[in-house]
């Protein structure tokens, strides 16, 4: 179950907990924190930073932009991702800058969309033709939605 580590009234970590899966981590979840809150069907999702009131948890307004390397490649066309694949093929800089990039989100753990150089990997789509004007922005703006979140 996904579940909500709230320390002092706040959200302080999500986690992927089993009560009975014999490693013990629920059981030393629960005992570390104030409480432990079942998170897995709760729309919106809370985020870290949230907080309790006693009862409920609460959104303190900060949407997390930390999203899952599936949810960053579906953000883009179709046709946009065959472009960038093609290019990544040529035998030149741009080619070679574009593989990088590549790289880079497959070593990733997660997409921080606020990242410059997140930001500038973008940007460079747009100048290399990749992507049209405004496209880059409108994928690192767009909130994440509950499916899209990182939930590490």
């Amino acid at each position: 179950m996904l579940c909500a580590i709230v320390n002092n009234n706040v959200v302080t970590a999500i986690q992927t907990l089993n009560p009975n899966d014999g490693t013990g981590a629920y059981q030393a979840a629960a005992q570390s924190c104030q409480i432990l809150i079942d998170i897995t069907n709760t729309v919106p999702q809370p985020q870290v930073g949230w907080t309790f009131n006693g009862s409920t948890l609460v959104s303190n307004g900060a949407t997390s932009m930390l999203i899952t390397k599936l949810a960053f490649r579906e953000r883009f066309t179709a046709a946009e991702i065959v472009g960038i694949i093609q290019a990544s093929q040529l035998q030149n800089t741009e080619g070679y800058e574009i593989q990088m990039l590549l790289q880079n989100q497959s070593l990733a753990t997660f997409v921080d969309l606020t990242r410059s150089d997140v930001a500038a990997g973008m940007l460079l789509l747009e100048s290399f033709g990749l992507l049209t004007a405004g496209r880059a922005n409108t994928i690192l703006t767009t909130p994440p939605t509950a499916i899209e979140i990182y939930q590490g």
